[in-house]
C-alpha cells in the first residue's frame, strides 16, 4: 500500500473522527434556568441557528394549552416564496404516527385486532420465513417489534411502486430477530400498516388519513397525494455538499407512504400535536380515545431498552416528560416535541437534509427549543455546520491530491514489478483491492447502525446520492482509486512478466541461414 494511498484513509478516519466529535458536541447544554421565554427569544435563538448551520429555510409553531402561541417562517422556500408556518413539506417518518391513529381508530371501530396477525388482514402477505409469515401481529407492526429490519431487507424500490408492490415484496425479507423481541426500526412496517387501512376501510390512505384525521382537525395544507402537494406549493428541498444548501427534487416513494411521506405544515401538525395532548380531541373533533392517545405513547413492556410505542417515542428532556417523532427524507426534515407535563410544544421543518446536519443541526435547535419551553437559557454553543463543510472540503481536496500523485508515481510501476517475485507482487497489490473491499462491506454492515443507532444497513445509492453526498464523494475518493490502482499493477505486473520472458526466451533461428 502506498503512502500516498495510506494517506487517502488516514483523512477518511480522520474526517469521521471529527464528525463523531461533532455529534457529541451537539449534545452539550446549558445550566443557566430563566423564566418562561417571550417570543423574541425565540426567535432570536432559531435565526442564529439558521445563520449558523447555513439552513435554508425553516418552518416554526410554538404551541401551549392547546393555543400555538408562536408561528413564523425564516429564509426561502424556493420559487422566490418566503418560507411561512403554512409552508407544506414531507414531514418524512412524522408520516408514521398519523398511521398509527388510523390502525387505532379501526381498533376503535373493533375492525382490527392488534393481537391478530397481519394474515388476518392481507391473507396474501408473506415474508422469507414462512411461520414468521403468520407470527407476526399488528401490534409487531406498530411497535417495530416485527423481526425485519434493513439488515434482513434493503432492496430500493421504483418511487413509482405502488403500496401492495411493495409489500408484496417484502417476501424477500429475512428476520434479523425472532418476531417480537426486539425492537428493529423499520419503514416498511408501516407501509403494512397502510395497506392494512386500504383494506379494511375501502379507501386509499391518503382517502382515509384525510377525512378522519386532516379534515376533523383542520389540517387544510396537508395532503397523502403527491400532485395535490406540488399544486398546493411544496417547499424546494435541499441536500447539503460541504455545509452549502443545494436544491434538489423531492422523491415520492408511493410503496412507503404510510411510514413517511405524508406532506404537512408546521401549523397543521401544531394542531395534530394539540390534539394528542388534549386525549385525542380538538375543539369538537375527536380522533381518539384517550386510552388509545395512552396506548400509543407505550412501549412493548415485554421489548427491553426501547421508548417507542405506537408511531411516538417517549422519553424525557432534562427530567421532563416528553413524546414525539422526528422525520426526514431525502431533502426535508421534521421535527415534533409534546413536553406533557407543560402541555407546550412544538412542531419544526427545514427544507434541507444531510445526515451530520441532522445529527448535529437539527439536534442542537430541538435541545434549544426544549430548553426555552422548559424555562432554560439555550446553549448557543456547539460546533456549525459551516465548519463542518470547510473541514470535510479541506479533507475532500487533500484526498484529491494525494490521488493524483498517487497515480503520477505508477508510472514506474512496470520496472519496480520486474524485479519483484510473484509473492512480493501479489503483497503490494492486495491491499488495493483488499481494503477497499473490506471498506464496502463495514459501509453496508456496520455504519449506518452506528450513525443512526440503530440496526440499519447501508444503501449507498440512496443514502450516498441524498443524505450525504459529500462524504459519499470522500469515500468513493478514497475507495475508487485504490481498486482502479490494483487492477492496473496486475495488468502491468503481467505483461512486465511476459515482456521479462520473451526477453530471456533464446532466439531459436538466429544466426542460422
Amino acid at each position: 500500500m502506498g503512502p500516498w494511498a495510506r494517506q487517502r484513509r488516514l483523512a477518511a478516519v480522520i474526517l469521521i473522527g471529527a464528525l463523531s466529535a461533532a455529534t457529541a458536541m451537539a449534545c452539550a447544554s446549558a445550566d443557566a434556568a430563566t423564566g418562561f421565554p417571550d417570543v423574541s427569544a425565540i426567535d432570536s435563538f432559531v435565526d442564529k441557528q439558521m445563520r449558523k448551520h447555513r439552513i435554508p429555510g425553516i418552518s416554526l409553531v410554538v404551541f401551549e394549552d392547546g393555543e400555538a402561541t408562536y408561528a413564523k417562517g425564516y429564509g426561502a422556500a424556493g420559487q422566490g416564496q418566503p418560507m411561512t408556518p403554512d409552508t407544506p413539506m414531507i414531514i418524512g417518518s412524522t408520516t408514521k404516527p398519523f398511521t398509527a391513529v388510523s390502525i387505532l381508530q379501526l381498533v376503535e371501530q373493533h375492525l382490527v385486532d392488534l393481537d391478530s396477525p397481519v394474515t388476518a388482514y392481507l391473507p396474501w402477505f408473506r415474508v422469507s420465513d414462512p411461520v414468521a409469515s403468520t407470527s407476526i401481529t399488528v401490534r409487531h407492526l406498530l411497535n417495530h417489534t416485527s423481526g425485519l429490519s434493513e439488515l434482513g431487507y434493503n432492496r430500493v424500490l421504483s418511487p413509482d411502486a405502488t403500496l401492495e408492490q411493495g409489500v408484496r415484496d417484502l417476501q424477500l425479507a429475512r428476520l434479523t430477530a425472532p418476531v417480537g423481541a426486539t425492537f428493529q426500526y423499520f419503514n416498511p412496517n408501516y407501509a403494512i400498516l397502510a395497506l392494512i387501512i386500504e383494506a379494511l376501510s375501502g379507501q386509499s390512505y391518503g382517502d382515509y388519513v384525510t377525512e378522519h384525521i386532516f379534515r376533523p382537525l383542520g389540517m387544510t395544507n396537508s395532503y397523502a397525494d403527491k400532485e395535490d402537494a406540488l399544486e398546493a406549493g411544496l417547499a424546494e428541498g435541499h441536500s447539503k455538499l460541504f455545509g452549502f444548501p443545494v436544491a434538489r427534487r423531492p422523491i415520492f416513494r408511493a410503496h412507503l407512504l404510510g411510514a413517511g411521506y405524508i406532506v404537512s405544515t408546521a401549523r397543521d401538525l401544531s394542531r395534530f400535536l394539540i390534539a394528542i395532548d388534549n386525549g385525542g380531541v380538538s375543539g369538537d373533533a375527536r380522533i381518539l380515545s384517550p386510552d388509545s392517545v395512552a396506548l400509543m405513547a407505550l412501549p412493548p413492556a415485554q421489548v427491553p431498552g426501547t421508548n417507542y410505542g405506537m408511531g411516538w417515542s417517549a422519553g424525557t428532556h432534562r427530567g421532563e416528560p416528553i413524546g414525539g417523532h422526528g422525520g426526514s427524507d431525502e431533502v426535508y426534515s421534521c421535527q415534533t416535541g409534546l413536553l406533557t407535563n407543560q402541555h407546550r410544544g412544538y412542531a419544526l421543518l427545514m427544507n434541507e437534509q444531510h445526515l451530520i446536519d441532522g445529527m448535529v443541526a437539527s439536534s442542537q435547535l430541538q435541545i434549544g427549543l426544549r430548553d426555552l419551553l422548559i424555562g432554560r437559557q439555550p446553549d448557543e454553543g456547539g460546533i456549525s455546520m459551516k465548519l463542518v463543510g470547510i473541514v470535510m472540503l479541506a479533507v475532500f481536496l487533500i484526498a484529491l491530491f494525494s490521488t493524483v500523485r498517487s497515480f503520477v508515481r505508477m508510472r514506474g510501476w512496470s520496472r519496480e514489478a520486474r524485479s519483484l517475485t510473484v509473492r512480493q507482487v501479489a503483497w503490494r497489490i492486495a491491499p488495493h483491492l483488499l481494503v477497499p473491499a473490506l471498506t464496502l462491506i463495514v459501509l453496508y454492515r456496520f455504519l449506518g447502525s452506528v450513525l443512526l443507532r440503530e440496526p440499519r444497513a447501508w444503501n449507498f445509492r440512496v443514502v450516498g446520492a441524498y443524505f450525504m453526498p459529500d462524504i459519499a464523494l470522500l469515500l468513493l475518493l478514497a475507495i475508487v482509486p485504490d481498486i482502479v490502482q490494483g487492477i492496473y499493477m496486475m495488468i502491468a505486473a503481467v505483461r512486465a512478466d511476459r515482456s521479462a520472458g520473451r526477453a530471456a526466451r533464446p532466439q531459436g533461428n538466429a544466426g542460422r541461414r
